[in-house]
């Protein structure tokens, strides 16, 4: 492990988070009497308690690491040296405050991309262990001096909690923004485009940092220039990580232009500043002409042209918009006597070279929008007056993205040091919390800095996801066709100790927070399965709804199953439904999508939503065509732990009968809101469902590989012959150009033949019978290696036969597996509930992902814990290899049931594609296991 030491500081005390979220102590390094230890009395004020100043700046710290920690899964305290101190002060401006990491590290164990620097707090989280020697993750250092005289006199920190802090600067939303630094969002490279260290590793933001003209990400530049002609790349630096963009394509506003159409002379696009006060440029459209306001030279302003006291030429101004020279007074001085002549706008231009900034101000009784362009556009605009200029939204662009909807980066020329490329631009609307300056009208919340946290893996193979399960749907009730659906619902403890575990039935279509309540254990190692848990668990006689597990562990699988025995009584078929926490669930960061949904002769889907938390929470869908095209659309407004099933939602939401490849994303507005949603596909004829789990879109970051473990156009057992349809979303704005490579099965994948096919942006396409369509297999299996030219894509698969009556198919979905759903040396992977009897048996599948030489480890464990089979694979470079009656074949007895699989490796850099399927004996119909 290499590590890199960024700054040094000692501890002393506290702040805990919840047990299921990270915990942060917050480490007070200030002397007696300064800082935290200011004993200067104070006023209780906007729900901070403290009754002196040290005491209040300290809740306030506390209350931002209970904010990141109640967001962030890691098991390791983040501890961060904390100090108030005299920093950089001026009358009109200073420095309010620094935070960042205190030492980086990179080829840790546990880390997911080699050669690369993570910040102290991520890398112990990936890791599970503090590394290095230094305790604390972070150095935080603010402003002790901050309204004093000289020291952006009379303005104040905030110490309130409810961001009521007028026209004072909130301490809260700076120690959100600061802390975001020693989180990680910082690159590892200075002002001269040189990364850390004697080894130049880039940092794993950075690996996400494109330079759109020379389409390259900084991590593939080869020179220490090629990053700093980058770095003042005005517009063209910006964000490649697929959640942080798809943050902003949900909630930034149209893009603000400041377009000029006449004279030849200034006409254009200028790029501006916007203001904090007045209308967003985004949010009026205003076309005048523009015209240069007058005022008295006096002591406010020493200049006619700053409009800092009563403009002298209001009828010329009246009904235009007003160019402006910044000067010496505040600008909502210069905005209030501009609007007072009659002004319908304001530009407002610099006075001394550099790059845009914003404009900062507090008054409620200014209506007119304002910007403000650099000194070299406004000197081209005066040079051309008269002229016309409209400000207001552009229809076809969000603010402070590329064109193709990438959030960008804040890359100023000149280079400013310690704001540029760290910081998102400052055209993004509504203003963004990781914005280089601390904008008054951000709310209390981590916005798109969350979900760029999702972008560089921290919340990868954790480990420490919350405590409670929710299994979106169950059954115990009829279902269309004479259907009978009932659930089983399987527990595994992979822990060392017994789990106490709550279960509640929450029922459908109403406040969950009631149900009924049963308590169990389930003992260290164990698998505990409760067979038709809605009757045998809470005696319910008819219903559906949502069930939630609140475990004092978190080593527990939970997984259900879901069936009905066919039209003639003989079998079952069904699907299998993991139970949602963590990272499964949709936030306000996080939108998922489920694809692949349909509705006509053949089959017929429905979606769940399931509210997993005790406030009430909105839900959007979208509902769209193969081709992008919007189709149809909805809303809910969900109780408390309620779960709604929405039937035939294809058609519900107001899409046409005969729609195929649909997506619906699934999205929420409500802060700290968790929706649980999944799809079932079923077939009009059997009934059978096939899982549509939901994807998070772009999730995959730079990753542009996927591994398909398993595909069929082959006999399988008792008659049946299985097919496989392949399903590829693009959720970008370009087109993928996709390369499938069949691999085959129990031999070295490398030589697969390989097809390539174009994947239009933002539409789903299925190749039917892939493997007999695009590759013309006439007979065989194996997996599937996708290789793309974006990481926008999701891949899915259904594998489905007929039933021996030949009416209707029944089958199963099997998603493709990505970086994150790997068996690596750090993460085994477990596939609970297997079993092989006379009523069903299982087959397993392991897949190497990579070109190297891979070995495989398989621990199979009874529901008591005790290892009943094992076994082992040396797989050769992209071998699948499938393993029939997986129970059985390992060594256990036939009539095992509640088996668990353990698949591991020591194969330093491998990835293992695994999972199994649960197949009914009678009627052959899979139920898909997720490892």
């Amino acid at each position: 492990m290499k590590t890199h030491v960024l700054r040094a500081a000692f501890v002393l005390a506290l702040v805990a988070q919840p047990l299921f979220a990270a915990e942060f102590q917050i480490v007070v390094t200030d002397a007696a009497g300064l800082g935290f230890n200011d004993a200067t009395p104070a006023t209780p004020v906007g729900g901070n308690t403290g009754t002196t100043i040290g005491a209040q700046r300290l809740i306030v710290f506390r209350e931002a690491a209970r904010i990141w920690g109640a967001l962030l899964p890691s098991t390791v305290t983040i501890k961060i040296n904390s100090s108030f101190s005299a920093l950089t002060c001026a009358a009109n401006s200073a420095v309010l405050g620094s935070a960042g990491a205190t030492t980086v590290h990179a080829d840790f164990a546990g880390a997911p991309v080699a050669h690369t620097w993570y910040n102290k707090a991520e890398g112990d989280k990936l890791s599970g262990t503090s590394l290095g020697t230094n305790p604390a993750a972070i150095s935080a250092q603010f402003n002790s001096e901050l309204g004093k005289t000289d020291c952006l006199t009379g303005t104040f920190f905030y110490l309130g909690l409810d961001n009521n802090h007028g026209s004072n600067v909130n301490l809260l939303t700076v120690l959100l923004h600061e802390f975001g630094h020693g989180l990680g969002f910082t690159s590892a490279a200075n002002s001269s485009g040189k990364f850390l260290g004697s080894n130049q590793y880039p940092g794993i933001f950075d690996r996400f940092l494109l330079d759109t003209t020379a389409g390259k990400t900084w991590d593939q530049m080869t020179t220490d220039a090629e990053r700093v002609a980058s770095n003042t790349n005005t517009g063209n630096l910006v964000w490649n990580g697929p959640n942080a963009n798809q943050y902003a394509k949900a909630y930034n506003a149209r893009k603000a232009t400041l377009a000029v159409a006449a004279p030849p002379a200034s006409a254009g696009i200028y790029a501006f500043g916007t203001a904090d006060f007045g209308p967003s440029a985004s949010s009026v459209s205003v076309t005048a002409p523009v015209v240069a306001a007058t005022d008295a030279a006096d002591s406010v302003g020493p200049l006619i042209t700053d409009a800092c006291s009563a403009v002298t030429n209001a009828s010329a101004l009246a009904g235009r918009i007003a160019l402006v020279d910044r000067g010496s007074c505040a600008f909502v001085i210069k905005a209030k006597n501009v609007q007072n002549a009659g002004a319908v706008g304001m530009i407002v231009v610099d006075n001394v070279v550099g790059a845009l900034a914003g404009m900062s101000g507090t008054d409620s009784t200014i209506t007119i929008p304002s910007v403000r362009v650099t000194l070299a556009d406004g000197t081209k605009l005066k040079a051309a007056l008269p002229t016309s200029a409209t400000i207001g939204p552009d229809p076809t662009a969000l603010a402070g993205t590329d064109t193709s909807g990438r959030l960008q980066m804040y890359a100023p020329n000149p280079y400013e040091s310690g704001s540029s490329v760290s910081h998102w631009d400052t055209g993004a609307s509504p203003n963004l919390l990781m914005e280089p300056n601390i904008s008054g009208d951000l709310p209390v919340a981590t916005d798109a800095t969350l979900a760029l946290f999702r972008d560089i893996g921290w919340f990868e193979g954790s480990t420490t996801l919350p405590t409670t399960w929710v299994l979106p749907s169950s059954a115990h009730a009829q279902g269309a066709n004479n259907a009978f659906y009932t659930t089983a619902l399987t527990v595994t403890n992979t822990g060392a100790v017994a789990a106490n575990i709550t279960l509640r039935f929450l029922g459908h279509d109403q406040d969950g927070r009631t149900g009924a309540e049963v308590t169990r254990v389930v003992p260290a190692g164990q698998t505990v399965t409760y067979p038709d848990v809605l009757s045998s668990l809470f005696g319910v006689s008819g219903g559906f709804g949502a069930i939630r597990i609140v475990a004092d562990t978190n080593n527990l699988k939970v997984v259900s199953q879901t069936s009905t025995p066919p039209p003639s009584g003989v079998g079952t078929f069904g699907q299998a439904v993991p139970a949602a926490t963590g990272n499964d669930v949709v936030t306000t960061a996080a939108p998922k999508a489920l694809f692949s949904l349909r509705q006509d002769a053949a089959f017929r889907t429905n979606a769940v939503i399931a509210n997993t938390t005790e406030a009430a929470a909105h839900v959007d869908l979208r509902l769209l065509s193969s081709s992008g095209v919007e189709i149809g659309s909805g809303s809910a407004d969900l109780n408390p732990l309620e779960m709604r099933q929405i039937g035939n939602v294809v058609t519900a939401l107001g899409g046409p009968d005969g729609a195929k490849d649909a997506w619906l994303v699934v999205s929420t507005p409500t802060a700290d809101a968790r929706i649980a949603t999944y799809a079932a596909v079923i077939d009009q004829t059997t009934n059978d469902p096939r899982t549509i789990l939901p994807v998070t879109l772009g999730t995959l970051g730079t990753n542009t590989t996927w591994l398909l473990p398993s595909s069929a156009h082959a006999q399988g057992a008792n008659n049946a012959f299985y097919t496989t349809d392949l399903t590829i979303g693009n959720a970008g704005t370009t087109t993928a150009a996709v390369t499938l490579k069949f691999l085959g099965h129990d031999q070295d994948g490398t030589g697969g033949a390989e097809v390539v096919k174009l994947v239009p942006p933002s539409s789903v396409v299925t190749y039917t019978d892939v493997l007999g369509t695009v590759f013309g297999v006439s007979s065989g299996f194996g997996a599937i290696l996708a290789t793309a030219t974006s990481g926008d894509l999701r891949l899915l698969s259904q594998t489905s036969t007929p039933p021996p009556d030949l009416s209707g198919t029944f089958g199963q979905s099997v998603p493709a597996a990505g970086p994150a759903d790997f068996v690596t040396l750090a993460a085994p992977k477990t596939l609970g509930g297997l079993r092989q009897d006379s009523s069903f048996r299982t087959n397993a599948v392991i897949a190497n992902a990579t070109a190297k030489p891979t070995h495989v480890d398989l621990t199979l464990k009874s529901d008591s814990g005790a290892t009943i089979g094992s076994g082992s694979a040396d797989l050769q470079p992209f071998e699948m290899r499938q393993i029939g009656n997986v129970v059985t074949t390992l060594g256990a007895p036939d009539g095992t049931v509640n088996a668990a699989l353990v698949v591991s490796t020591t194969t330093g850099g491998a990835r293992v594609a695994t999972y199994a399927a649960i197949i009914d004996q009678k009627t052959n119909d899979p139920r898909t296991v997720l490892p």
